[in-house]
């Protein structure tokens, strides 16, 4: 279950609420090359004609289930979008069949430009994002923790001194030089890197990290984090938002080294609990790893979760 099915649920949980969801992924919309003759045919398209046979054909399916879902379900109170620039050809369509339409943009403008393209469509237009937000004059809207990591029974005596769960991307040069600098601490690691066949790391046979192909089921990935008594967070390039793995942090009472300095602005950010990277000289003691995580008032535990989230989205 990905972070997309719980909002859904939590939508329909806590507002009551009957929620339909489209998904703009998925096996019928997947791109298939006919023969090497029609990959190249696209790639000389792109060059000469401006046009990409594998972008129409996406835009053309996705069309296509909008219209259907439409010609069933015309009218709706509110319609959420997540990640508006994937569909942004589409959005002046889908706003016509809501009353309220809505926004939560999960990334940056640095990174994802066509994001500030779509502020225009939307009655309200959130994002985690504090520079956009004050750039664009949008809404404010940290991430959450899903409630089912509060019925998570927690591990007293976790095997792993750190851990974690990530893609394989621009932030592993960081993840390493992290990890050769706490060597002299010689703590116990559980370090698990998502590396398709695609993006094969120079590497990939460090005994020290666990490789895997396909996303790790959620469970899984709980599993890990509660099995540890500090969890890592490299924050994205061009990133201050706070990652979900913060929120998650938090309410498992798990520490945290993270490279996210602007965590040290909000009302979570404990020194006791959160480590904030900032060089390789400069590194947590060995018992920032064995003393225990120092709770949080309750009214800031409950300002994160994903029902305080949801009621922000939809307040009136």
């Amino acid at each position: 279950m990905g972070y997309t099915d719980i909002i859904r649920i939590g939508i329909a949980q806590y507002l009551n609420a009957e929620v339909l969801f489209i998904t703009t992924t998925g096996k019928d919309l997947k791109f298939v090359y006919k023969n090497s003759f029609h990959r190249i045919q696209n790639f000389f398209s792109k060059l000469t004609l401006k046009g990409n046979q594998k972008k129409i054909f996406y835009n053309e399916k996705i069309k296509e289930r909008l219209e259907t879902v439409f010609k069933e379900h015309p009218h709706f109170d509110d319609i959420l979008i997540l990640r508006p620039d994937l569909i942004k050809e589409h959005l002046p369509f889908i706003k016509t069949h809501g009353k309220r339409f809505i926004a939560h943009f999960w990334d940056s403008f640095s990174r994802i430009p066509d994001g500030k393209k779509t502020i225009q469509y939307f009655d309200k237009f959130f994002s985690f994002e504090p520079k956009d937000v004050k750039e664009h004059k949008l809404l404010f809207l940290p991430n959450f923790y899903s409630p089912d990591l509060v019925m998570i029974n927690k591990n007293e005596l976790p095997h792993f001194d750190l851990s974690y769960v990530a893609s394989y991307d621009r932030r592993a040069k960081t993840m390493e030089n992290i990890l050769v600098s706490l060597a002299p601490l010689d703590l116990k690691t559980n370090i698990n890197i998502l590396a398709t066949k695609t993006i094969a790391p120079k590497n990939k046979n460090e005994k020290s990290i666990t490789w895997f192909n396909d996303v790790l089921p959620r469970k899984e990935t709980i599993r890990i984090m509660n099995d540890s008594n500090v969890l890592l967070d490299i924050a994205q390039p061009k990133q201050e938002g706070l990652s979900f793995r913060i929120f998650e942090a938090m309410i498992l009472g798990k520490k945290l080294i993270t490279t996210n300095r602007s965590v040290a602005s909000y009302d979570l950010y404990d020194v006791n609990n959160i480590f904030i990277w900032q060089d390789e000289d400069t590194i947590p003691t060995k018992d920032f790893f064995k003393t225990p995580f120092s709770t949080l008032p309750d009214e800031i535990i409950k300002k994160y979760s994903l029902q305080n989230w949801v009621h922000q989205l939809f307040e009136k």
